[in-house]
């Protein structure tokens, strides 16, 4: 699993963890990532899934918990 905390790393992934941070202010879901590559499956219960997430995608998602974790902290939005 790729390291979003250590500098090199978030360097590599700005764009993405800045746009999840972004998305999760807001309002955006988590659902909302626009790196998630879904695929249709033959299950009628779950008709689609998504793939495994590329590094991309985790970056995103760094940036939405890292959004979420923020807004907590403060008690909410305001």
């Amino acid at each position: 699993m790729t390291d979003f905390t250590a500098f090199s790393t978030r360097s590599m992934y700005a764009a993405e963890i800045n746009a999840g941070y972004s998305a999760r202010l807001n309002g955006a879901g988590p659902s909302t990532n626009p790196h998630m590559v879904w695929m249709d499956t033959q299950d009628e219960l779950e008709p689609r899934k998504v793939k495994p997430l590329g590094d991309k995608a985790l970056a995103w998602q760094h940036g939405w918990r890292a959004a979420d974790r923020d807004e907590k902290g403060r008690g909410g939005a305001r």
